[in-house]
């Protein structure tokens, strides 16, 4: 039986971040494993084409702290979660201590067995994350805590696309069949999307070198070409970026609400002959205006002028540097029955907040929220000025999309057409997946303000 972890009480502690952070490799490479994110690609894959990592960061302040993974995986789903969450417990820390982040790569082995459609789980890459992740604690508790401070740069970007389109001609879908109008998987250049990427500079407080990076943007990591291939996608292309400027540091991505967003590649120009002309057109008049066929070249100069421009701004003055003195946790959770009616898998709608200092929030869900509910949100609980949040979906045992009540009744791959690859089955109803999901946030927010006794870690057993 582990030792029983006994409470913290902050009498002696200072008010001030400390932080330890460390990194590890993920990538399977000794057996083919089957990917997640496309349900088409069944035969399981060895090529790597670069490496999926996991990093983790570990912050303390004399109020609380946060134990933050981001990992290179489509979802980190139940069986994961449920399996790292156990281990982390019985070394003190509760689940509400700890945030589990997918970058939502669909070039990584598949881990959640109600996706199974979209990838069968390998179970001994599952264990060894699992295993991997509780190594990585024990590395960072081997470290001694560094104080830090917080440097925060923005920029704008120019690479993703809205790609949620009403398509007012006939098509035919092979989820949907045949319909008059639809709301097509397709480029919508007028559509909400979300351009602006931030990184977080984590800094030792007495030598200002960089401890660890976070980084925010908000686009489907779904372009990689050739799709047969083992790669963190964009995530990994600006992780290589910042680890040139910064040297070989803990890289966490938080993917944004990216439910109806996709990378905007530009496709370079091919020659193509009449009978390829006359069957594009026909797959445009029978399943909607279709994003481009890319090579590996578009690929690769998208993802790297990307990470260029992620490099750049991390490389620019900050627009808020800040030596937090609080570290603040919440959580809440509700049946997805509260706005979803037919049948699902035993998971629930979870919401996450971590807010350090007065400066900074990350705002993360259990699901794939469309753009749109960043400004919901934002109504719903109105960030204080000056303050800067980021919203993250793909949190831990994500359920499926999350269309918002306009887009409900419109249907549409993420209202109606991603439910069988995700186990469900069934409808959204629009009168109560606004309030619902409002009010799950609202109530972590309100579990943010309550103080919380702090598990530490049981001691190690004597040998």
């Amino acid at each position: 039986m582990p030792a029983k972890a006994q409470f913290y009480h902050p009498k002696a502690a200072t008010a001030k971040l400390f932080a330890r952070s460390a990194s590890c490799d993920l990538t399977p490479r000794d057996h083919p494993v089957p990917l997640a994110g496309y349900a088409l690609r069944k035969a399981p894959v060895s090529e790597v084409l670069d490496p999926i990592e996991m990093s983790a960061v570990l912050l303390e302040c004399s109020e609380g702290r946060c134990l933050l993974f981001s990992f290179d995986l489509m979802i980190v789903g139940s069986e994961l979660q449920n399996m790292i969450l156990m281990k982390l417990e019985r070394m003190g820390f509760r689940a509400d201590e700890v945030m589990l982040l997918a970058s939502h790569t669909h070039n990584a082995p598949a881990t959640d067995r109600a996706c199974e459609r979209l990838g069968t789980p390998d179970f001994a890459f599952v264990n060894s994350v699992a295993e991997a992740a509780e190594t990585l604690l024990r590395q960072i508790q081997q470290e001694e805590p560094s104080e830090v401070s917080l440097s925060v740069s923005q920029g704008q970007l120019n690479h993703s696309i809205n790609r949620r389109r009403y398509w007012p001609f006939p098509t035919i879908g092979r989820m949907h069949g045949f319909q008059l109008t639809s709301v097509a998987f397709s480029p919508n250049p007028s559509g909400p999307k979300d351009e602006w990427a931030t990184v977080i500079l984590l800094r030792r407080a007495d030598d200002q070198r960089v401890l660890s990076a976070i980084w925010h943007y908000t686009c489907h990591p779904t372009a990689v070409m050739p799709d047969n291939v083992i790669s963190a996608d964009y995530p990994g292309a600006v992780r290589q970026a910042l680890r040139e400027r910064f040297g070989d540091i803990p890289c966490l991505f938080i993917q944004g609400f990216c439910g109806n967003i996709r990378p905007n590649i530009q496709a370079s120009r091919q020659k193509i002959g009449l009978r390829e002309r006359f069957r594009k057109l026909i797959r445009v008049v029978a399943f909607g205006n279709l994003f481009p066929t890319l090579s590996v070249g578009d690929w690769m100069r998208w993802s790297r002028g990307l990470a260029a421009c992620v490099g750049d701004i991390a490389k620019g003055n900050p627009v808020k540097t800040f030596s937090p003195t609080r570290l603040q946790t919440g959580s809440a959770r509700i049946p997805l029955g509260d706005f979803f009616k037919g049948s699902f898998p035993d998971k629930m709608l979870v919401a996450q907040v971590i807010r350090i200092g007065q400066e900074l929030e990350i705002v993360a869900l259990s699901a794939e929220p469309s753009v749109e509910w960043e400004r919901i949100l934002d109504e719903a609980v109105p960030p204080r000025s000056g303050l800067i949040r980021l919203y993250s979906g793909y949190l831990g045992a994500l359920f499926g999309y999350l269309p918002t009540t306009t887009q409900v009744p419109e249907g549409g791959y993420e209202v109606e057409g991603f439910q069988p690859f995700f186990g469900l089955s069934g409808r959204f109803e629009p009168g109560q997946i606004g309030p619902a999901v409002a009010g799950c946030i609202r109530n972590a927010f309100e579990d943010l303000e309550h103080p919380k006794q702090r598990l530490v870690e049981p001691p190690s057993p004597a040998h």
